[in-house]
């Protein structure tokens, strides 16, 4: 079966298991994906936002759902990012908690690369071809808005983004979610976090 994963690293001939930022498993792995769409999504600029965060949802006919967790999101992520989607061959286990994706423990050899000059025009097309929906901050229900602020927290918590000066995400999640920071911040300050 063939397989994608997105990366800016250019040159790549086999991807390494790793264990990223943020993550939720305790083991390094591969992630690999049936869906070109969703590679794109993972091409991302870590110097610049430390860990990746996507704000997707997968349909069960494998539309993808971009979540805005604060206005312009997608542009911000992604306008102007370049990279790659390298193309995988194999058997792998389904990764149950990412629809369409698969982990492997061990080194993946890629077959082939594509370059992506403009992440953010190809996830657009995806718009256009109406097998991707973008759900604007701004029209959120606030009931939508209460889920994002639960899960900032839980990811300072969990983080330890209050007292971890060094943690990649940390200046990221205090600009652009100024208000839960400093809720964040409070709490902390009386053992509440």
């Amino acid at each position: 079966m063939q397989y994608y994963h997105g990366s800016t690293i250019k040159g790549l001939t086999e991807l390494h298991p790793h264990l990223p930022v943020g993550a939720h498993s305790q083991q390094p792995h591969v992630y690999l994906t049936t869906s070109r769409q969703l590679a794109l999504h993972y091409i991302w600029d870590t110097q610049r936002f430390g860990v990746k965060m996507p704000m997707l949802d997968i349909q069960k006919d494998g539309t993808l759902i971009f979540q805005e967790m604060f206005s312009g999101a997608l542009e911000y992520f992604y306008k102007g990012v370049s990279g790659y989607i390298y193309h995988c061959e194999g058997n792998y286990p389904a990764d149950a908690r990412v629809p369409t994706s698969v982990i492997s423990d061990a080194a993946v050899p890629i077959i082939d690369c594509e370059y992506i000059d403009d992440v953010y025009q190809h996830i657009l097309q995806y718009e256009k071809q109406g097998k991707f929906i973008y759900e604007h901050y701004e029209d959120l229900p606030q009931w939508r808005i209460d889920v994002i602020r639960g899960h900032i927290i839980r990811f300072i918590k969990r983080n330890s983004l209050i007292v971890d000066n060094n943690h990649p995400s940390r200046k990221f999640i205090a600009e652009k979610f100024p208000q839960i920071w400093a809720e964040a911040q409070a709490l902390n300050d009386y053992n509440l976090l």
